[in-house]
């Protein structure tokens, strides 16, 4: 047995690495109580507003089991998109990761909050490939809100009456589109523009450290353009968890009013969501409450802040998840695939 497996005698002072584990996992659960007694404080989440929800708690059973099939379908996602540069995230360790990121963005204040956690713990320990694991979460981010983008337009064939009778709908959908082609225009100037990469790579002595890192950025995003399976995967996965999206939302209009249900919600709930995705507030908070309400009653429905609120509360259940993990702790999250590959991502 090695000499540094054996137990430590009986009174010998702990190793400062010891120590250190001990501090911070006393700083982690220190936090974490922090964090819980900050939520019963501020009432985020009430027992009140709680009791429809327990009392259609086989609904709520659903949601949650179909928020945790779409969290798997994200991290399985995030995944994938590390396989082209070499490196490999367990679907595990991405759950994890997802998990936690969603815990923060449920409660804690700062827009993007659940993204600057994600983006901390996937690069704390990657020395050397911190700007590309941070480039394949922001692409696999952006990923994730393209496919939000053309969701509606799935559904927009069989909705053409309405959308031709509500002239603010169309609007919406026509902006939406807009933003959508800008979000792909992007990712292909930026994946197939060798001009781009080769301005940035010219000679000059000496390189500006933000021209290596954008030529590093670029790289990993040109790396897609040469693996459009994975690409397309991605996206497939992308439509599936926000179909999911919308299966939850739908679940909380049948716990809160079930003869609110109509067909047009498939139209108006992507778009909703669409509004409360941008970083205007904490979460989207108030934004998404006031975009729902308005989408609902310019197509004729009602309830839409509840909806959302509905959704949320279930989101900070399946969030609090990710406040155990947070207080565990995570061992190392992004590990090379194959022997080489961290120098060649370094280099």
């Amino acid at each position: 047995m090695p000499l540094n497996s054996l137990p430590p005698e009986p009174g010998a002072r702990p190793s400062k690495r010891a120590l250190r584990h001990t501090a911070f996992a006393a700083l982690r659960l220190a936090a974490g109580v922090a964090i819980l007694a900050y939520l019963a404080k501020s009432g985020i989440v009430t027992l009140g507003g709680l009791a429809t929800l327990i009392i259609a708690w086989p609904v709520t059973l659903a949601a949650i089991a179909v928020f945790l099939a779409d969290i798997l379908l994200m991290a399985l996602r995030t995944s994938w998109l590390f396989r082209p540069l070499g490196m490999r995230l367990t679907v595990l360790r991405s759950m994890q990761l997802t998990l936690v990121s969603i815990f923060f963005s449920a409660f804690l204040p700062g827009a993007g909050g659940g993204d600057i956690v994600k983006l901390y713990y996937a690069t704390k320990e990657n020395e050397g490939r911190r700007t590309e694991v941070a480039t394949v979460l922001v692409f696999d981010r952006a990923i994730g809100f393209f496919a939000m983008l053309i969701l509606p337009f799935f559904f927009v064939p069989f909705f053409v009456p309405l959308i031709r009778t509500v002239p603010m709908l169309r609007g919406i959908l026509i902006l939406i589109a807009y933003m959508a082609a800008g979000l792909l225009a992007t990712f292909l100037l930026f994946a197939f523009n060798q001009s781009i990469r080769g301005f940035l790579a010219r000679e000059s002595l000496p390189v500006p450290q933000w021209r290596k890192r954008a030529c590093r950025v670029l790289e990993t995003i040109s790396t897609y353009g040469r693996s459009p399976g994975t690409l397309l995967g991605a996206l497939a996965l992308s439509l599936i968890a926000n179909f999911s999206v919308i299966a939850i939302t739908v679940l909380a209009v049948l716990a809160l009013d079930p003869a609110s249900l109509a067909s047009k919600m498939y139209l108006v709930i992507p778009i909703g969501h669409i509004v409360n995705g941008l970083p205007l507030t904490p979460g989207g908070l108030g934004v998404g409450e006031t975009a729902f309400n308005a989408l609902f009653e310019l197509t004729g429905l009602h309830g839409g802040a509840e909806t959302l609120l509905c959704w949320r509360v279930w989101k900070a259940m399946v969030g609090l998840l990710g406040l155990v993990i947070y207080i565990r702790g995570m061992s190392r999250i992004v590990l090379a695939s194959e022997p080489g590959s961290e120098e060649q991502l370094a280099s």
